[in-house]
């Protein structure tokens, strides 16, 4: 009996209502839920974007309060890398000892890896980071560090003192390793006979040098602007880690944005100089 009967009623009141499941209610139901995927659909990547945009900001503050705090306590920046065969990074268990190796640790829930990051456009390098497990209420110590930010090569082992314009000039940027997803690297780090070492999305570096700069440098490399294989940037066209552009460090702390055209060395620009 599809109707409820109520004995305690008045007589010729009216029925209760179906226990059941009306098939126009199904239809309402499945409406309601279409609807809802829609606009997820169309809203979900744009509030992704903007949480990973937020995120990411937020890791780059906490990375540029330990790197200030290993300058102040070591009188100038971290070295850049740990150098092996050939001016290569140095490989202890497998991964190489960064600037990122060695300065302070980052507080809870900061990571070094932006998360509009692609897997393969991360390095893993020593050094011990944190983790939270979805799993389990207890943070995990994990003896290595996923990196998706570059530190300006120039400036390695550098003192603050020595950069002209500390608002002006990049000290640590967005980065993606060994040229993933086109991102240019037209210098990647070889052994003497010439193989490459798949490690380098921790350095910013030049067209023709991963160390200082020369007459010859025309742009840096490694930048998250996939696509850019190739040396060409163009704002208008060039995608971006975060649409448009990518974040980055400058020597004051304060977090910027670049675009591609940025990757450009300018006259009289302090972005890529130091004295």
């Amino acid at each position: 009996m599809s109707q409820q009967y109520d004995a305690d009623a008045p007589e010729g009141s009216s029925e209760l209502g179906s226990q059941y499941i009306s098939k126009k209610d199904i239809i309402w139901i499945l409406a309601a839920i279409i609807v809802l995927g829609i606009v997820m659909a169309i809203v979900g990547p744009s509030m992704k974007k903007r949480a990973d945009e937020s995120n990411c900001k937020s890791y780059m503050h906490a990375i540029s309060s330990a790197v200030n705090q290993y300058a102040v306590m070591n009188d100038g920046f971290p070295p850049l890398y740990a150098v092996g065969e050939n001016g290569s990074p140095a490989l202890v268990d497998g991964k190489p000892i960064v600037w990122a190796s060695v300065i302070p640790a980052l507080p809870k829930g900061a990571k070094h890896t932006c998360p509009a990051a692609k897997h393969n456009e991360s390095v893993r390098v020593n050094g011990k980071s944190v983790a939270t497990s979805m799993f389990q209420k207890n943070d995990q110590v994990l003896n290595h560090i996923d990196l998706s930010y570059g530190m300006f090569s120039a400036l390695s082992g550098r003192k603050v003192s020595d950069v002209a314009n500390d608002d002006q000039t990049v000290l640590i940027a967005e980065t993606a390793n060994h040229g993933a997803n086109g991102v240019y690297n037209p210098l990647p780090f070889t052994l003497e006979n010439g193989s490459e070492v798949p490690f380098d999305g921790f350095v910013i570096g030049f067209n023709n040098s991963n160390g200082l700069p020369d007459a010859e440098s025309k742009s840096v490399t490694r930048l998250a602007f996939p696509g850019t294989k190739d040396g060409k940037f163009d704002d208008k066209r060039t995608d971006a880690r975060h649409g448009a552009n990518v974040f980055a460090i400058f020597v004051d702390g304060h977090i910027g944005r670049l675009v591609p055209s940025d990757t450009k060395l300018k006259t009289n620009s302090y972005m890529w100089m130091v004295r």
